[in-house]
């Protein structure tokens, strides 16, 4: 991790979970972070629970849902740190129904999912990778996906959920692959995909007796999966892994 130190990196969804342990790992490996989340505030009280770190965290109250607001931060953080040699996508969100319930609050909750976990996420990456292309140095990304990006448990009622992960993961080889095209060798792609991860994500979905869930299925914590993100930054610059899934023991999927 030593060659990232000083360098630059933006963490979506950074205000709990999986982010906020990224966001906390990087900087007390001396990696500068940038915390992109609706919740800004949320982002401070993190980067002051590790304010003696190497690094140090930044906020800025970003939706990944919306373009507009995606553009905005990204002015920002060209403005104030010049570059970007990171981009950890790792907001996401999803929500339980079915389907073919019509309502307009279905049709609210699809859209949404949709707009966070895969067109925000696609035009994020394309505002960073401005940002990594113009440095001429190193960079990566991570993309924060899940196993259901390859199997679907059924019952699911999981909504689009699944299918934006699937998404997810055929988009990374297209970034591979455009990387490739572009002959941009200095910058790496990954999809990492995690198992059942114990954060907020079920509780705001709408499932009741969360705590329950989570006592009755194999579980990952924040913390694993955001020593995966390291494994994958302390790869040398000229490996690529493009597939790292981390399932709890125990794991059925």
């Amino acid at each position: 991790m030593y060659k990232w130190a000083g360098k630059i990196a933006v963490v979506t969804g950074a205000s709990s979970g999986i982010g906020a342990a990224i966001a906390k790992d990087l900087a007390q490996n001396g990696v500068t972070v940038i915390g992109l989340a609706r919740r800004a505030e949320k982002v401070d009280e993190i980067a002051a629970e590790v304010s003696s770190a190497p690094g140090k965290i930044h906020s800025s109250k970003c939706d990944i849902g919306d373009i507009n607001s995606i553009k905005g931060s990204f002015k920002w953080i060209e403005e104030k740190f010049g570059k970007v040699n990171i981009l950890v996508n790792n907001a996401g969100l999803g929500y339980f129904g079915e389907l073919f319930d019509m309502s307009e609050e279905q049709t609210r909750k699809i859209n949404q999912t949709i707009d966070v976990n895969f067109t925000g996420l696609v035009h994020t990456t394309r505002e960073a990778f401005k940002l990594m292309k113009a440095t001429d140095d190193y960079g990566m990304i991570i993309n924060v996906s899940s196993i259901l990006d390859t199997v679907i448990p059924f019952p699911s009622k999981s909504l689009v959920y699944p299918a934006t992960k699937h998404a997810v993961r055929a988009l990374t080889e297209i970034i591979r692959q455009e990387l490739i095209l572009g002959k941009t060798d200095k910058i790496k792609v990954s999809n990492l995909s995690p198992g059942v991860v114990e954060t907020n994500i079920v509780e705001a979905a709408g499932l009741e007796n969360a705590d329950q869930f989570y006592k009755s299925v194999a579980c990952l914590q924040p913390k694993d999966i955001s020593e995966g993100v390291l494994y994958l930054l302390s790869t040398p610059h000229n490996v690529n892994v493009t597939q790292l899934t981390i399932k709890p023991v125990g794991e059925k999927l």
